[in-house]
């Protein structure tokens, strides 16, 4: 899914106030929105899904005032696609900022009864520029889903977004060892109407020498994004 690390839905309530001293008029964006991605790479979580190759994503969000959203993102993998429908909530309790939600991962081809499909619902919680999400995996059909637990601390410099995350795999199996770390840099600016990311992410398995697991990864990441 978009990660974006995956900060999954903005507020849209933009307010302008418009006139003089005698009047002033509210006008509120749309609490619908759209996305689209290009990018050299793929990376979910510090491993890549496109095998190393170019990538299309775009998605539709809904926003509503009371912090509901809700929406449907979408890109190319290795084999096929991948679409991902979501939904949350999310709000402010004092200086700590929450979300809850669920997300839904399909994958082509027969996108309703792949084994790969799974679920996640989350929790997290915000504070400052510092951020903690937990992800409970369930894994569709035969597939087992491990959970994953992920801090992430955000700042803009001189006009960049410079953003640091670090997440845990659990394994999905009792024993299996199949857990790792990930760890990612990016640095993000937007420059006429369009957002442009630069990002690095390290993988380290727990137990390289099993046959499951997946190689150490290393990746780095150019994208450009356009919001409407």
């Amino acid at each position: 899914m978009k990660n974006t690390t995956k900060k999954l839905l903005l507020a849209l309530c933009l307010t302008s106030t418009l006139g003089s001293a005698s009047f002033a008029a509210e006008e509120v964006a749309s609490p619908i929105s759209a996305n689209i991605t290009i990018a050299n790479d793929y990376i979910w979580r510090g491993k890549t899904q496109s095998n190393d190759k170019e990538t299309i994503q775009g998605g539709f969000d809904y926003t509503h005032k009371s912090g509901f959203a809700a929406g449907i993102w979408g890109s190319n993998v290795a084999d096929g696609s991948e679409f991902d429908y979501y939904g949350s909530y999310s709000g402010e309790a004092g200086n700590i900022g929450y979300e809850v939600g669920y997300i839904a991962y399909r994958y082509s081809k027969d996108a309703a009864s792949n084994p790969l499909n799974f679920d996640e619902v989350y929790v997290g919680a915000s504070y400052g520029d510092f951020g903690l999400t937990y992800y409970k995996g369930d894994g569709k059909k035969s597939l087992k889903v491990g959970d994953y637990i992920e801090g992430s601390y955000g700042v803009n410099i001189s006009d960049i977004d410079v953003s640091v995350t670090a997440g845990k795999y659990s394994e999905a199996v009792s024993g299996d060892s199949s857990d790792y770390m990930t760890y990612g840099l990016s640095f993000g600016k937007s420059y006429a109407g369009l957002d442009y990311t630069l990002g690095f992410t390290m993988v380290s398995d727990s137990d390289s020498s099993a046959s499951y697991n997946t190689l150490d990864e290393k990746n780095t990441v150019f994208s450009i994004s356009k919001s409407f």
